[in-house]
């Protein structure tokens, strides 16, 4: 039988959030944004991952791409890298391209190549940085916006507010409601609209077992719970434990 986990992506649209809430009502992981452009978002070290550490859940990251060349989307790819840096993520780290970003108001058919070139320049970077790297976006936008046969290589987060998803390629992960008329998402924990995610996937497993995201065999074999120093101040922050005493 085919396990569906239940989790979560969130920007700063959705303010403070209750992560223990959102754990109670039965999300398993939350995808964050990390930044947009060449700039990381400010909670998203600072603010939102702390939090989602210290209720014990899962997280993947996600970054919204606003590049129009391939070497733009290389830069992209770089920074994302740069805000990962010291953490380990479970679930995928996804390049975000959509409608709204620079390279959809060129329209559905022009640059079309480029559009996909972009996505295999931003990806093949973060794969060849050791990580799971991954696209996220909607079933429209893949049939018909880039050329989807050649994204065949990387896995996928689908968007579609509908009550399935008919993307026809293979993917991971499908985004079915968030805040559209019909599809509205909510969650416990959040007082604003949210993005609800069906994931299809074992990421946690895949992703350790392979050693990507900056897993080690020692992380592996040492089964107690355990964070980095950075994880540790993050969690004592939003604690608003300021120092300690050794």
């Amino acid at each position: 039988m085919l396990t569906v986990s239940k989790g979560i992506d969130i920007s700063s649209h959705q303010g403070d959030i209750d992560f223990l809430k959102v754990k109670n009502a039965g999300c398993s992981y939350v995808i964050i944004k990390a930044g947009q452009g060449f700039r990381a978002m400010d909670t998203f070290r600072q603010k939102y991952l702390p939090a989602v550490l210290a209720a014990g859940l899962d997280w993947g990251a996600y970054w919204w791409s606003d590049a129009v060349t391939v070497s733009e989307a290389r830069q992209e790819a770089v920074a994302f890298l740069q805000a990962l840096k010291g953490l380990k993520p479970a679930y995928p780290v996804y390049m975000d391209q959509e409608y709204d970003s620079p390279c959809g108001k060129w329209g559905a058919v022009k640059n079309k190549q480029l559009r996909t070139d972009m996505i295999k320049a931003f990806l093949d970077t973060l794969q060849n940085a050791g990580y799971y790297a991954a696209l996220y976006s909607s079933t429209d936008w893949l049939q018909n916006w880039v050329f989807d046969c050649q994204l065949s290589q990387y896995d996928k987060w689908v968007a579609q507010y509908a009550s399935k998803c008919t993307y026809q390629g293979d993917y991971g992960m499908w985004q079915h409601h968030g805040n559209i008329p019909g599809f509205i998402g909510h969650c416990d924990g959040i007082s604003t609209p949210v993005d609800l995610n069906d994931c299809y996937r074992d990421y946690p497993k895949i992703i350790k077992d392979n050693l990507l995201n900056g897993w080690s065999r020692a992380d592996l074999q040492d089964k107690s719970p355990s964070i980095s120093w950075l994880q540790a101040c993050q969690i004592l922050k939003a604690a608003g434990i300021s120092t300690i005493t050794l």
